[in-house]
């Protein structure tokens, strides 16, 4: 080990206890180590301020659920494959994958994920799965963790929080566990930003609000995140997370899977009938249309009061943002309709006036990135091939480029959309 940049302290962080032991300072060394890989392959440019600190510690932190048969990482994979038919997005496993081991497409996979939550999240960005700095610096990762497998220690305190004779029959226990999984656990870089910007942004809309007032939101908004918010993760709550991480055969299973049944916000049965309804009127007037294209506010409103009568005219405010843009309107039986009011010239439409290749060829990929519509209209766009252009950077060919984002469009929506269709 070069250097010491890593402290125990820091790798408590991310751990539902104070005190360490010597398994601790084990994974605080590798830790340290693969900031030491990090440096070599110069990744460590990609990031600022307590950054790459953090993905150290939390790349350890994934060999320790592998070593020590927590099931975090576990869960993900096997949900991916049941969601997927595959381990992992973007990374074809071969042969020698094992899903109780440690893989270099998971660490890969990982790479790609802390890159996103801290590089690609302050850019602005897309980072490509390929890109060639997170390739060599996963593939001495994973020698590491290779090298280091028979004799890495099981950390049995993890261990014990998903043990079968752990119980969870109060009400803080659970609270306690979800609470440390939501914003502590290595899986979930973004969690404790999330709810620093959500603070942020209530504090901004009530500034007069006094010091009192606002450790009272902070603290309420704490516990409200940590059961309702959807993680990067497949778009999942932490309480789906935990209720697929605690074995099927934990006394305390139903109950968790109650509490992740809840966390899950759905729409009552009259608001779906309404949208149901909306749609059978947008398809009357739309024809056989999937998109109605409008670049005048004016015409898209009188489409919207009079040609269908979706809204009555007395009923219609129109928006300010749709003013000077290019829009596209749609409806779906489960959200009724809808207006596109970005990136219309990137629908590839033989009806869309407005449609743009190039900028489409560069662009396009931003449907699966910051939601322009409907997830469950996002799918009828891409099985009708009118986001095709859709694609990301890549070294091996352009081929590639194109797959990473076409075979994966669904994880991706998930991952930064947070939204899935119910079907």
């Amino acid at each position: 080990m070069k250097n010491i940049k890593i402290f125990p302290k820091d790798w408590l962080q991310l751990h539902p206890y104070k005190q360490s032991t010597p398994v601790d300072s084990y994974y605080t060394g590798i830790a340290n180590r693969i900031y030491d890989i990090m440096e070599k392959t110069e990744l460590v440019n990609s990031f600022e301020g307590e950054e790459t600190k953090q993905i150290c510690i939390r790349m350890a932190a994934y060999f320790e659920d592998v070593i020590s048969g927590m099931g975090l990482w576990r869960a993900f994979i096997l949900t991916h494959k049941e969601l997927y038919g595959k381990y992992l997005p973007f990374y074809t496993p071969d042969d020698h994958y094992y899903d109780d081991e440690v893989n270099l497409e998971d660490v890969r996979f990982l790479l790609w994920h802390y890159t996103q939550q801290y590089h690609g999240y302050r850019k602005g960005t897309f980072v490509s799965p390929d890109n060639p700095a997170n390739e060599s610096t996963g593939m001495l990762i994973y020698d590491l963790f290779c090298k280091e497998w028979t004799t890495a220690p099981e950390n049995t305190r993890m261990a014990k929080l998903f043990a079968l004779d752990t119980r969870y029959e109060r009400q803080e226990d659970y609270d306690r566990l979800l609470q440390w999984f939501h914003y502590e656990s290595y899986i979930l870089p973004e969690s404790a930003r999330e709810l620093s910007d959500f603070a942020h942004d209530r504090w901004k809309e009530q500034p007069d609000l006094n010091q009192e007032q606002l450790n009272n939101l902070l603290v309420n908004s704490h516990g409200m995140m940590a059961y309702t918010s959807k993680t990067s993760l497949l778009g999942l709550t932490s309480p789906q997370w935990l209720a697929k991480i605690l074995p099927a055969e934990h006394p305390d299973h139903a109950v968790f899977q109650n509490t992740a049944d809840e966390s899950v916000a759905t729409l009552p049965d009259d608001m779906l009938e309404e949208n149901r309804q909306q749609y059978e009127t947008f398809r009357k007037a739309a024809g056989d249309k999937l998109l109605l294209y409008f670049d005048k506010t004016e015409d898209a409103q009188t489409f919207i009061t009079e040609t269908s009568g979706l809204i009555p005219a007395e009923n219609f405010h129109l928006p300010e943002d749709w003013q000077g843009k290019k829009l596209a309107i749609y409806a779906t039986p489960e959200e009724g309709a809808q207006v596109i009011t970005r990136d219309v010239e990137l629908i590839k439409d033989e009806n869309n006036p407005f449609y743009d290749a190039n900028r489409a060829a560069k662009q396009a990929l931003s449907f699966f990135i910051v939601k322009h519509c409907s997830v469950y209209f996002l799918k009828e766009l891409v099985d009708r091939g009118m986001l095709a252009d859709a694609q990301t950077k890549s070294l091996t060919s352009p081929e590639r480029g194109k797959a990473i984002i076409q075979e994966n469009w669904k994880f991706l929506a998930r991952y930064f959309i947070r939204e899935y269709p119910n079907k």
